[in-house]
């Protein structure tokens, strides 16, 4: 059997969930190609998986990592061209595969190239709708969000649709996820797209040894994904403001997966990249992050509490930040207003009140009863079956 994979490229988080699917089919004796762009094409060579390379999609970023309306109506004046080139090379790039089923991660060029040319095609995301966060502008925000939603009848033309997010009530990216009649109708909430089960981790005494942590002191996990120049701007803040705060000790890593670059203060291990990111989520008492869906799920599958500093005027991260805040599993923090006495705050908030752990290790125990993994396998398979 033969699955074709076309994978968003914004961030890491889609080819991290996508690249967990490919090594369970490729185990399973299946024949594998992928297509991507950007920051997820890093990921995938990082661990080996061949990967066709197609033209990116983007939105606009300001110097200091701010999310540009105006920015990214520029770069995409040309996205119906964007698109359709993308579409051309999947289809070349399917036709030539002749795949028994694909699978979409948030990509519409995918989805089209594969209906087009007849093939049964699964779509996996986790923001069905798109949110728009900016204040100016309002008559163009409207316009743009009401473009936006131009994509959701892309998103109906699958087959199936998976929804990478805790089932209700827990759904994390609810207000991503209006779901239209026909979405409804092939939708599954399957649960966040990880695989934490038969690992065999290390205790927290061996994970302090290995990077040389002190025990004694609470420890903080930021783990810094996304777009690059958004991650580099909250990590440089970061870094200068918890320098300060002496009395937690800080990992923080960037998920660069071709550096390796490691540097150390009283206080913080700073790493460009760490193997095992998961055995230092399983011993931090608190995780600090941007708001993308991926690291959100990933910390509330370990049981963790959160800060969350979601890109600024990024409608989707700040959607996602405030319902980790409604359910009570973290605080957030409007990045414009972070600084040492607000960070500190909320770390204090959170070790010192038993209820934001209880209800991130409520969140754990759903995970835990969850297998989004192989129940993704499992309708890949019916699918490339279907006649």
């Amino acid at each position: 059997m033969r699955a074709y994979f076309g994978v968003c490229g914004i961030g890491m988080g889609h080819a991290a969930r996508s690249s967990l699917l490919i090594r369970s089919l490729v185990k399973n004796r299946w024949e594998v190609a992928v297509s991507c762009y950007g920051d997820g094409v890093e990921y995938f060579e990082a661990l080996g998986i061949p990967v066709n390379k197609i033209n990116p999609v983007s939105y606009g970023v300001l110097p200091d990592g701010k999310v540009s309306i105006k920015m990214t109506i520029f770069k995409n004046l040309n996205l119906p061209l964007k698109v359709s080139f993308q579409t051309a090379r999947e289809v070349s790039n399917i036709s030539c595969f002749n795949p028994s089923v694909v699978i979409s991660d948030t990509r519409i060029s995918t989805i089209i190239a594969a209906k087009l040319l007849g093939y049964p095609v699964m779509l996996i995301l986790n923001q069905f709708n798109v949110l728009v966060e900016y204040h100016k502008y309002k008559t163009l925000v409207e316009l743009v969000e009401g473009g936006a939603q131009i994509v959701t009848k892309f998103w109906e033309m699958a087959d199936r649709i998976v929804i990478s997010d805790f089932p209700p009530p827990y759904t994390i990216s609810r207000a991503n996820l209006l779901l239209s009649d026909v979405a409804k109708s092939k939708s599954t909430f399957i649960g966040p797209l990880f695989d934490t089960s038969g690992q065999n981790l290390l205790t927290k005494e061996e994970v302090c040894k290995k990077y040389r942590i002190p025990p004694e002191k609470p420890l903080i996990f930021a783990h810094i994904s996304g777009p690059v120049l958004e991650k580099l701007t909250l990590a440089e803040k970061l870094v200068k403001i918890v320098r300060k705060l002496d009395k937690y000790f800080f990992v923080i890593t960037l998920a660069e997966p071709k550096a390796s670059n490691v540097k150390r203060e009283k206080n913080i291990l700073l790493m460009n990249w760490v193997e095992n990111p998961d055995e230092l989520y399983n011993v931090s008492d608190v995780v600090i992050s941007r708001s993308g869906h991926g690291s959100i799920t990933k910390a509330l599958a370990f049981g963790k509490p959160m800060v969350l500093i979601p890109i600024r005027a990024h409608g989707e991260q700040k959607s996602n930040a405030e319902s980790v805040a409604k359910h009570g599993a973290g605080i957030l923090i409007d990045e414009d207003e972070l600084d040492e006495s607000v960070l500190e705050s909320a770390l204090d908030r959170i070790l010192n009140e038993d209820a934001y752990l209880k209800i991130a290790l409520s969140f754990k125990r759903l995970m835990e009863r969850l297998d989004p993994v192989n129940v993704t396998i499992s309708m890949i398979e019916k699918l490339a079956h279907k006649p």
